[in-house]
């Protein structure tokens, strides 16, 4: 078994240590790559840099020690095959882009919809993961802006044009997180109205049927496809892709809790304000508020006062009397603090 300590470089050199494979009877190391001699070195030194490898390759790895009467011998575990990976020019972008989409169930009477959030994920054709499930992205072109990357892979990997605003999440950059080499990423968020992915059939008022719409996945991707934030966490995600996905979730609660954003998951027309409790409540598991003490600080806040406008109509759309509607006032509010639980 190989001993051998290999830290893989930015781009395809690796660093070969062998400090605790040293012998001190040792006058000076051989490094020979692919069968052949590479590097000569001092019997002090007991490291060196490897740069021809040959690139989507095993490269083989020994070192040798010379002794004092001219014996030339592998060193114990003093052996291993690396793959070489040429990191590429440009940076990568990984994308999150949630929705929330109201579920209807078939009852025989009214009901209020669950609403339920989902991530958008892509199955990788490359051969790096082949065949798991990750998050849409890739390799920057050296002639386009982050932002640009972003939008391209998103239409390459999932079909989807963008019409939503992207906005940069957070830089991954540690060890190990991908297997090719030291590889940064730059995530991207989104979380964008249900209308991107699924339309919702007109039916009885007891029952409306959400149809998903086709992606269509190309370049390296083999399907895209809506999951759940359950199913999604279960599936093994390629590379670090589920601590971004995590890292995304909170980003998601966060913009529901301190943006008018849930307007994109409410009916337009107007919406009540269980409805808009239930939502908050189905979407964000910190988010404990009961209705009631919900719909009094939302209504008698100071700091809200403008949050909601006052919809000059009543709708009976559950069990019960009919219920007063309202509509977000400002599409562009945001508070620095949670506009939904107490301040």
């Amino acid at each position: 078994m190989s001993k051998l300590n290999i830290e893989q470089l930015l781009t395809k050199p690796i660093r070969v240590n062998w400090t605790d494979l040293a012998d001190p009877q040792a006058l000076a190391y051989e490094v020979h790559l692919n069968g052949q001699f590479y590097k000569r070195l001092n019997s002090d030194e007991t490291s060196c840099v490897v740069s021809e490898l040959v690139v989507g390759s095993q490269n083989n790895i020994s070192v040798y020690a010379h002794y004092s009467n001219g014996e030339i011998r592998l060193l114990p575990g003093a052996g291993e095959s690396v793959e070489a990976f040429q990191t590429p020019d440009g940076l990568p972008v990984d994308i999150c882009v949630f929705t929330v989409i109201p579920m209807f169930e078939h009852k025989k009477r009214p009901h209020m919809p669950t609403f339920k959030p989902y991530i958008l994920l892509i199955r990788r054709k490359e051969e790096t993961y082949e065949g798991r499930w990750a998050l849409p992205g890739g390799f920057s072109k050296v002639d386009e802006t982050l932002d640009a990357a972003a939008e391209r892979e998103l239409k390459e990997e999932t079909g989807i044009v963008k019409d939503f605003k992207l906005d940069q999440l957070k830089t991954f950059y540690y060890e190990g997180r991908d297997p090719r080499g030291w590889i940064p990423s730059v995530a991207y968020f989104a979380l964008v109205r249900p209308e991107v992915f699924v339309t919702v059939q007109n039916g009885t008022d007891v029952f409306r049927e959400v149809v998903f719409k086709d992606l269509e996945a190309s370049t390296d991707a083999m399907e895209a496809k809506l999951f759940t934030l359950d199913e999604a966490l279960e599936l093994g995600l390629a590379f670090d892709h589920e601590d971004i996905l995590r890292c995304a979730i909170k980003r998601m609660h966060t913009e529901l809790l301190t943006k008018t954003i849930a307007r994109h998951f409410l009916d337009e027309t107007g919406f009540t304000l269980r409805e808009l409790h239930r939502l908050l409540r189905d979407t964000v598991p910190e988010f404990q508020v009961d209705e009631t003490n919900f719909s009094k600080k939302l209504l008698s806040t100071k700091g809200r006062q403008g949050l909601l406008e006052v919809l000059n109509k009543k709708e009976q759309r559950y069990a019960g009397p009919k219920t007063q509607l309202y509509q977000f006032r400002d599409e562009e509010l945001e508070l620095s603090l949670s506009i939904y639980n107490s301040f």
